[in-house]
């Protein structure tokens, strides 16, 4: 039991530390300056990991659901 409540312990004192005292500069991850349709062209013409990493499918898959929804 003892354990147990150290380690249950433990991981709030670490979760406190990364949400209260961490003092990491924050960097603006999306900074492009294309918004709606230009920013989604960007995406389709560019690198093929980026739509995947943006949207969560690869390109086929985007290309399918727009076939969908259209």
């Amino acid at each position: 039991m003892v354990i147990i409540i150290t380690i249950v312990v433990a991981q709030i004192t670490h979760l406190y530390h990364l949400l209260f005292l961490s003092h990491a500069e924050r960097i603006p991850y999306h900074t492009s300056i294309l918004t709606g349709q230009a920013w989604v062209y960007e995406l389709i013409s560019g690198h093929p990991d980026r739509i995947s990493h943006n949207f969560g499918v690869n390109l086929q898959i985007f290309d399918e659901l727009l076939v969908v929804l259209n």
